[in-house]
């Protein structure tokens, strides 16, 4: 393999390459197809049937109806039109209840709201991220408006208990939302046996294009919108709809019906022998996710290290890692996930987030683990 040159993509819970067969799709589709989904030419009624049968696929993929399909441009739209929308219209419910390890787009418009007098509690988690349901129940109380938990955190890769939880929501008669982007696709979803409320999803966290994301919103609920204009998406989400990027996202999500298990197991495959390596061949070493996360995701730290400075150095080997979540504008910030676990402080600042990914080859892995081992010996000489 040669060294230095080659480029090696390890951040696939951050972004994914769009896959050939969506690529295929889009170029074909944005040749083809040009009109308004809301006129009523030929040529918008087009456009029109395209998105209806994205609806009804993803509608099919859940176990939803069309009608509590809407699309949006991304899963932070989604998760701010759930939270500020709900906030709108049902003002008299003052308190929201969220995971201590939400996506930032969840916990800082959780912390807009406090500023305009919601009360805002957090949900303890384990060493691992998990949160309790028991906690849930005890939090909830006659004003709650929403419960909002995410299915799996970006960071570490835990899968939440959210059928418990939506459980207890659905019984307690409070509103449950889930952030599902790091899940959606990944592992079967039920909407009916989940019992959630809201669900948020995104094209690009599943080898789809960027800009289209979608939220389910349960019948007979209707948040203000964020957006107000033409009445697009049943009047919830105003704006031209991007039905091209949509497409993509249902062929994106098709593949996945159809390849689920077996990319699964490889990636699987790969987080081992990654782990494997980091727990007997680098001392000083720690997996901070758990064994029956999400396969994509692997969080480990190294004591006397600087993840900053590891990450930029296997960077210059061609390796792509990440410190945490890559969605805070590539600032350098305490991982709310890791203080959240009560991480011990030797670690917490050589944290890094290894994410392969559909295309990685086990010989890129490999590599991967050998750069890895030097690079922790080579930064602890500087840290």
């Amino acid at each position: 393999m040669e060294r230095f040159t080659n480029r090696f993509y390890f951040d696939h819970a951050a972004n994914t390459p769009l896959a050939p067969e969506v690529q295929k799709v889009l170029s074909e589709f944005y040749s083809k197809h040009y009109g308004n989904a809301a006129g009523i030419h030929s040529f918008a009624r087009d456009m029109k049937a395209h998105l209806d049968r994205a609806r009804e696929f993803f509608a099919r993929f859940l176990n939803a109806k069309p009608s509590e399909i809407i699309f949006t441009a991304s899963a932070t739209e989604s998760n701010n039109f759930v939270l500020k929308g709900l906030a709108q219209r049902f003002p008299q419910k003052r308190h929201l209840l969220i995971s201590a390890v939400e996506h930032a787009s969840v916990f800082e418009t959780a912390r807009y709201l406090k500023s305009l007098g919601f009360e805002v509690d957090e949900l303890a988690v384990d060493e691992f991220g998990r949160v309790d349901p028991d906690d849930v129940k005890k939090y909830i109380r006659p004003d709650t408006l929403l419960v909002s938990v995410m299915w799996v955190n970006n960071e570490l890769g835990t899968i939440q208990p959210i059928k418990e939880v939506g459980k207890i929501c659905r019984e307690a008669g409070v509103f449950f939302h889930s952030d599902a982007v790091q899940g959606f696709a990944r592992l079967p979803l039920n909407i009916q046996e989940f019992q959630v409320d809201f669900l948020s999803a995104s094209a690009h966290k599943i080898y789809g294009p960027l800009g289209a994301g979608l939220v389910y919103i349960k019948e007979g609920i209707r948040p203000e919108p964020l957006l107000h204009g033409g009445g697009h998406e049943n009047e919830l989400r105003s704006s031209t709809v991007n039905v091209p990027a949509i497409v993509g996202f249902q062929k994106a999500a098709e593949i996945y019906e159809k390849e689920r298990a077996q990319e699964t197991e490889r990636i699987r495959a790969y987080r081992q022998k990654i782990w494997q390596a980091v727990e007997n061949d680098i001392p000083g070493s720690r997996i901070n996710s758990p064994h029956d996360g999400l396969p994509h995701i692997l969080n480990c730290s190294f004591e006397k290290v600087d993840g900053e400075w590891l990450a930029i150095y296997l960077d210059k080997q061609g390796i792509a890692v990440s410190t945490g979540s890559a969605c805070s504008t590539g600032k350098v910030k305490g991982s709310r996930a890791l203080e959240s676990i009560h991480l011990p402080s030797k670690f917490r600042k050589g944290t890094i987030r290894i994410s392969p990914g559909r295309y990685t080859k086990e010989e890129e892995v490999d590599y991967l683990i050998e750069q890895l081992k030097l690079a922790v010996k080579k930064v602890r000489m500087i840290s």
